[in-house]
């Protein structure tokens, strides 16, 4: 938000700068600047939390708005500090119920409280998610069948890969959670790949490692 209101007054000051040296340009066009370069701004925003494969990118800017709650439990959650993470849960205002609810079920299945996390993970309103934790949760309780019908709701490759490596990594085939890993991972973008590379860095020197991501 900081940085649309610096470009809108930048984007404000040139207009009073053209005026200063008498250049007259219609105010369509002056508006007109100030609108693309706010646009600009948010297109780069977007870019880099939904399209960019720069993980390094798009962890400088999780860095920079770690003041945030929203960035600090991201990295809280990358870095596996599930008491941090729920500390900032519990400070996202309203707009992030989703993201909140999300978060807390990674946080409950990674303290093993599976019907807690089931709970929360019934409340998603987003169906890709609602599914994907569905799934993982019922991986996690054996639940072979189950685990398989809600793997097929799930739509999105990425989400779909990370399941099939869950479950590789489960049934001891460290290669085959690996390829699919990978998998996960090269059909990722922005945020969510940032967030699967670093788990998987961490997990990786995990000692007592129970998940693959």
């Amino acid at each position: 938000m900081k940085s649309l209101l610096f470009w809108a007054l930048i984007g404000a000051s040139i207009g009073v700068f053209l005026n200063v040296v008498h250049a007259q340009l219609p105010k369509s066009i002056e508006i007109g600047i100030i609108i693309l370069i706010v646009m600009g701004i948010g297109c780069y925003h977007m870019y880099i939390l939904f399209w960019t494969k720069n993980v390094n990118l798009v962890e400088g800017y999780v860095k920079k708005r770690i003041k945030h709650p929203y960035y600090a439990l991201t990295r809280a959650l990358v870095h596996k500090q599930f008491e941090q993470a729920e500390q900032y849960a519990e400070q996202l205002k309203k707009g992030y119920e989703e993201a909140k609810k999300l978060a807390l079920v990674h946080i409950y299945i990674e303290k093993g409280e599976l019907e807690e996390a089931e709970r929360v993970a019934n409340d998603i309103q987003n169906e890709t998610a609602r599914y994907y934790n569905q799934a993982l949760i019922a991986l996690l309780r054996g639940q072979e069948d189950r685990f398989e019908n809600l793997k097929q709701k799930v739509k999105k490759h990425p989400f779909c890969y990370v399941l099939e490596a869950e479950r590789a990594f489960r049934n001891g085939d460290q290669k085959e959670a690996e390829r699919y890993g990978n998998l996960a991972i090269s059909t990722s973008r922005g945020l969510q790949r940032y967030v699967l590379v670093r788990s998987l860095e961490h997990q990786q020197n995990h000692p007592n490692r129970q998940t693959f991501f």
